[in-house]
């Protein structure tokens, strides 16, 4: 749910933008959602990464899952299992210690992690949203037509 501190931001974004602001001025709320909706380039840490993902990521680099110790293959299948929050460090610095040189394995789960945000999570997100360098989401989520309406 978007607060009121959250709308007024999201209405100045969209107060700035020509596309958004004849959406607003026109009362073309579901047009509005959809805006807020697009993805940009701005990356953030996923808030919770659901095992077919990992599992996902796990194939990619399933060729190196030999050259693991056993222990380590283990822990690391183990820690898959179950839904994983991207944002806790120790979750991240978990992978990146289990699969060691690993390259192309330790690559595809860390990647997993991350995704682009939209413009209304960007807009509300802190951090600078690099590679390198995730932001953090405030808000998650998609806007729905009546939250753009409210924002409008």
């Amino acid at each position: 749910m978007i607060t009121s501190t959250q709308a007024a931001t999201l209405k100045a974004l969209a107060q700035a933008d020509t596309t958004a602001l004849g959406y607003m001025t026109n009362a073309e709320d579901a047009a509005l959602a959809a805006w807020f909706n697009v993805p940009t380039t701005f990356v953030v840490y996923r808030s919770q990464l659901p095992t077919d993902l990992s599992r996902m990521a796990i194939l990619v680099g399933a060729s190196q899952l030999d050259n693991l110790t056993v222990g380590k293959r283990d822990a690391l299948l183990w820690l898959c299992s179950e839904s994983l929050n991207p944002n806790d460090p120790n979750v991240r610095q978990a992978i990146s210690d289990l699969c060691g040189s690993q390259n192309t394995l330790k690559n595809s789960l860390l990647a997993s992690l991350k995704r682009f945000a939209t413009r209304a999570e960007k807009a509300l997100a802190t951090g600078t949203g690099t590679d390198a360098d995730p932001g953090t989401l405030v808000y998650e989520g998609i806007v729905s037509q009546g939250e753009a309406s409210n924002i409008r």
